[in-house]
């Protein structure tokens, strides 16, 4: 499912031939901060190993929050409780939706060809959000949040992941930039603004500007060809009395990738990653 989401993004780490010591630096954090994925040299993303030495679960457990304290009874508990309080929201609010568990979330997404609407989702996770915190047994870090599209609670949040991989890796709040969309309290980054520097944002577009603009002030080339570019400008430019030309390289679209993705989509429920031509029955 994270493979397929990010499939534009590997297969250019692919054809640029990404060296090893670059790719698996690449982390990813799945569930808010349930699952810990590394890319490999062959450009795929696998599990880091959880436990024993050098495990990601083992060597946070000193953090009060992290996932290798939780019980399972509460986890149990907290999606039970979710769930319940979801269940009568879509009741009340006659929402044409389904409610959908997981192993360590719970959620409302809409029914086939049907959409929900995002008040109607706000109001699920207010709701949700008051049960979850006045509820006398709950003590696990979790997060109710509007999707835009659906709504999901999660045991954990990305407070919990970032400080993580902070500690995983060796990163300091300071060298740390958490870029997001969702800074409402009915959002899912929320939770980050107390661990790391954030920038919010409302676009792709602007996740672009903003990484080109951090690569910038370190002084690091955008473009591996920029130098002969620009004397090939220069050139060009001698040349033409003063007037400097561009040869702009057309955009390459990979349409076998495109057309391989629009039908992996058309046979995979995406919220469970699961592979099934009966999806409309569900």
């Amino acid at each position: 499912k994270y493979e397929l989401r990010l499939s534009g993004l590997l297969a250019y780490f692919s054809d640029r031939k990404l060296p090893p010591e670059d790719s698996e630096r690449f982390y990813l954090f799945g569930g808010e901060c349930n699952y810990l994925l590394r890319l490999g040299s062959d450009y795929k993303l696998h599990p880091v190993r959880e436990h024993g030495a050098g495990g990601w679960l083992t060597s946070t457990k000193y953090m009060e929050e992290a996932p290798g304290n939780w019980c399972e009874d509460e986890i149990k508990m907290l999606l039970d409780t979710a769930e319940t309080c979801m269940k009568q929201s879509i009741d009340e609010q006659n929402l044409r939706a389904r409610l959908i568990r997981k192993k360590r979330a719970v959620g409302i997404i809409p029914k086939p060809d049907e959409q929900i609407p995002r008040e109607a989702l706000d109001e699920s996770i207010l709701r949700v959000q008051a049960e979850l915190q006045r509820h006398p047994k709950i003590s696990l870090p979790f997060w109710a949040f509007n999707g835009g599209s659906d709504a999901w609670v999660d045991c954990g949040n990305k407070r919990v992941g970032v400080a993580i991989l902070q500690s995983y890796l060796g990163v300091p709040n300071e060298k740390t930039l958490h870029v997001g969309d969702q800074f409402l309290n009915t959002g899912n980054d929320f939770a980050a603004r107390e661990t790391s520097p954030c920038v919010w944002i409302t676009s792709p577009d602007e996740t672009t500007y903003i990484l080109k603009s951090i690569l910038r002030l370190a002084g690091v080339p955008l473009n591996g060809h920029d130098a002969k570019s620009k004397a090939a400008m220069a050139t060009k430019g001698n040349a033409g009395g003063g007037v400097s030309s561009i040869n702009k390289t057309p955009s390459q679209l990979d349409f076998n990738e495109v057309e391989r993705r629009t039908a992996t989509v058309k046979i995979m429920d995406v919220y469970t990653g699961e592979m099934t031509t009966q999806q409309a029955s569900r």
